[in-house]
């Protein structure tokens, strides 16, 4: 059974009396005043409320009554229902001949303000539920039991659709949650984290990416702080805990090796992320020994930015110098001093792909 709480009462009193000239209170369901615009008259017994109570009807005190009654002033007095169960009383203050035509109306106004909070607070748990659902999809450290199966079948959600995870980290997630929802469709799913928001985007795997831009064009015209992280489609529910991981680390490395950018994709992370979800990997493996050495010797970094720009530039010498602003013969002796320094040679594909991981363990460690 509801009753009337304290804060709803007195969002009662409030709104009533701004349309009724009289002051205007609340009781519960055992007569006692809890929303009043007379301050003085909270928590008290209201004997007028008691007989309302009692009789399941309209009570008006005449001013000789309210001498004899405790807590009572002249008025009328009625029953608050919802679902035909009194859950409250409101009672106006004044004499019954002169505000008697006013009761009835606010007496209606009363239950559609108290329902209006029954709705409000149904769909907020509704919300919380769903989100619930959401928040297993992404864990699944267990088997997922019948009530999860029960509770994605109360709120119509298609398990078997294909999914797409974004992550959207915010120092203000409220605010990212306004744009982020204005754009979700029926069969998006989504939740709060708590630093950020994640979607669970119901599309087809060729409009991916698109959606992703689209949505980080509208984060970044909201002016929003953000950093946007997304994962390939997955089939179904069972890839999405899969999904929201690796956009978790594509994130996490994508903000360490590019701290600039504001959207990461998976597919442009995959050999760090691959590296980051090896446990314990980036401390302790042999590769780094190759970057350690660069460090202690490149006291200027000038070794470090050449095998980097050299790297980016995919192997080519001559954009690679342009970019580094160096002649071609100095670039070529700075990669000889690698090599003198590593063991590797850049100019390998094999030798140059494990200098790369050495950079990317150096970085995401």
């Amino acid at each position: 059974m509801r009753y009337v709480t304290k804060e709803l009462a007195q969002k009662i009193v409030c709104r009533t009396m701004e349309i009724i000239d009289c002051n205007i209170n609340v009781m519960n369901e055992k007569g006692v005043i809890i929303g009043s615009g007379d301050k003085n008259r909270m928590n008290q017994i209201h004997e007028g409320a008691l007989m309302v109570l009692k009789s399941g009807s309209s009570y008006e005190i005449t001013q000789q009554q309210a001498d004899l009654l405790r807590g009572a002033k002249p008025g009328v007095n009625l029953p608050i229902f919802f679902n035909g169960e009194i859950v409250g009383v409101v009672g106006l203050t004044g004499l019954p001949e002169q505000i008697r035509n006013y009761g009835e109306l606010v007496r209606m106004a009363a239950e559609m303000i108290f329902q209006e909070m029954i709705l409000i607070e149904e769909i907020q748990w509704d919300e919380r539920l769903k989100e619930e659902v959401v928040h297993q999809l992404l864990q699944q450290e267990e088997l997922l039991d019948s009530l999860f199966f029960e509770r994605a079948n109360r709120f119509n959600i298609n398990l078997y659709l294909p999914r797409m995870a974004l992550i959207i980290k915010a120092e203000n997630r409220h605010e990212v949650m306004k744009v982020v929802k204005k754009y979700i469709a029926n069969n998006d799913l989504y939740a709060m984290l708590p630093d950020g928001v994640v979607l669970l985007k119901s599309i087809e795997a060729g409009s991916a990416s698109s959606y992703a831009e689209q949505l980080e064009k509208q984060l970044r015209a909201s002016d929003c702080l953000y950093k946007l992280s997304a994962r390939s489609v997955q089939a179904d529910f069972k890839g999405l805990h899969t999904s929201y991981q690796q956009a978790e680390d594509t994130l996490s490395v994508g903000s360490k090796l590019h701290p600039e950018a504001d959207f990461y994709c998976y597919s442009d992370y995959q050999i760090p992320v691959l590296l980051r979800q090896r446990a314990g990997f980036q401390e302790n493996h042999d590769l780094l020994q190759y970057y350690e050495k660069l460090k202690e010797y490149d006291k200027k970094k000038e070794l470090i930015e050449t095998l980097t720009i050299y790297i980016e530039e995919n192997g080519e010498g001559s954009t690679a110098a342009k970019k580094l602003f160096i002649h071609r013969n100095t670039l070529s002796y700075r990669l000889d001093k690698i090599q003198d320094i590593t063991g590797k040679d850049p100019r390998k594909v094999k030798d140059l792909l494990e200098l790369y991981v050495a950079l990317l363990l150096s970085k995401i460690s």
